[in-house]
Parts: C-alpha cells; structure tokens; sequence
C-alpha cells in the first residue's frame, strides 16, 4: 500500500473534508456518529461473499480513532477514577498529589490500563472491522470500552511514556510469534538498557492482570449503541484475541532479567 501523506485533505463520506491524519478524530465525532447511524448496511456480493465499498470508505488510523483525547477534562470520570483507586497511583502506590474534584497537575497523565495499542491488535485479527468510514458505528462501542473509568487511572506522564513504549515492543514480539513475557519489556529496553520504570514493573503488571478479565468481559458483552445484536460476534472474536494476547503476556512470569550492563534484575513479589 502506498505512503498517505497525513496532511493530504480527505473527504469523509458524511461531506466533512479534513486531513488526512485528523480522520480518526473525526469519524469519532457526535456529528459524524449521527451520519453514519442514518446509512444503510453495507451489503456483500453474494457471489464473491466480499463487502462492495466506494471510495468514499476511507481507511482510519484505527488506534488514534480508539483513544478520547479529552480524558483530562471530564471531571466526573477524573472522579470516579479517584475514587476506584483511593487517590493513588496503583503503579507507584503513591499518592497523588491533588484532590478529587481537582484538576490533574500537569505532570500526571490519564492513562489507559489497557493500551489502545492492545485493543487495536484485537481489533485487527477481526477481518470485518477493518478501521475504515462505514465501519464507525461497529467500531464505537469498543472505544467506550476503552475509554470507561474501569480501564483508566491517573500516573505521572513519564510513565505512561514508558508504559506504551513497552507494549509497543512486547507487541512487535507477539505479531513475530515470538515469546516476551510483559514484565520483562517493563524491566528492559529493546536494547538491553534498564527502562525507567523498572522499579514498577510488578505493580504495573499486577494492576493489567487484575483487570483484563473485567476487560474481556466488557468487550464481549458490548453492542452496538443503537441496541441492535448486529455484531455481537464480531465483538466476540475481539474478545478471544484480547484473551490471546493477555496469555501471551505470561503474567505471573517472574524471573530474573538480565541487562546488557551484566546486572540481573529481580522483581519482588
């Protein structure tokens, strides 16, 4: 596939010209949402059991449409996630350093427990919700699901850095088949070096495992906004492909990690 330049100007199919890179942001949006619940189903040739598409079924940067980009703002959910966790960070078990009720300190970041970057890797093993224009509808109630209080917390914003840096990496293991438990990406950098927040490693893999089976949960039980059971097994197979990828983070591994320096690094339980 060709290169897109991410400023090049792209028409949606609701009229709404923008840029390329800003497409996912858009067909996020309430009034795209409100285009596309009026559309009609997409309709495949029975003869060739492919869905027919126009050039207007644009593609979409999937994980940019998954993630809400003002997590910061919405005090009621900044509260409840509070609240869930008592004022603190369970990566540091520290507290934070605000109030509920309070706006986030700029330092600290509202994180998703559950990457984005996972559920897009669910998302893509499910041939039917490809990230294009027709697909938003289907699409939406999965970045609910990852945007809910229950998949967030609060953590300084140089761990969240860190955080996705590794996943991102334990992710680049797990589409080449190969073995990297999650809590040896969250000790060691692609090159040896020790990450920086190593220290939290075991805090940070303990809070992921004692949520991914509420997460797999909330993304099997989801549908669609309108109520309507249509793909319901699509969110299924999502589901199974979460599940995967959580087992293959080997969760309860525990052993020594051995840095490029010669330093073998233990986590405590």
């Amino acid at each position: 596939m060709a290169d897109v330049n991410p400023q090049s100007r792209v028409t949606c199919a609701c009229g709404k010209t923008v840029q390329q890179r800003n497409l996912a942001q858009h067909c996020s949006s309430k009034s795209h949402t409100a285009f596309a619940a009026k559309q009609p189903p997409i309709i495949k040739d029975k003869k060739n059991d492919v869905e027919k598409t126009d050039s207007s079924d644009l593609l979409f940067d999937l994980i940019a449409f998954l993630r809400e980009h003002d997590l910061r703002t919405d005090q009621d959910r900044i509260r409840v996630i509070m609240d869930r966790h008592q004022n603190m960070d369970p990566y540091t078990k520290a507290k934070l350093g605000m109030k509920s009720g309070e706006s986030i300190l700029s330092h600290y970041d509202v994180d998703h427990i559950h990457e984005a970057q996972i559920l897009a890797c669910a998302i893509r093993y499910t041939s039917e919700l490809i990230p294009r224009v027709s697909n938003t509808l289907i699409l939406r109630p999965l970045r609910s699901v990852l945007n809910d209080a229950s998949n967030l917390t609060i953590t300084e914003a140089k761990i969240n850095r860190s955080k996705g840096q590794a996943v991102k990496y334990f992710l680049g293991h797990f589409q080449t088949l190969s073995e990297l438990p999650l809590l040896s990406v969250f000790i060691q950098t692609a090159d040896g070096k020790e990450r920086s927040i190593a220290h939290f490693a075991r805090n940070i893999v303990d809070t992921i495992q004692s949520t991914s089976s509420d997460m797999s949960d909330s993304i099997r039980q989801t549908r669609m906004e309108n109520g309507h059971i249509a793909g319901a097994n699509s969110y299924e197979k999502v589901a199974e492909q979460f599940d995967t990828i959580i087992d293959r983070m080997q969760l309860n591994w525990n052993e020594g990690v051995k840095l490029r320096n010669g330093k073998t690094y233990y986590v405590s339980t």
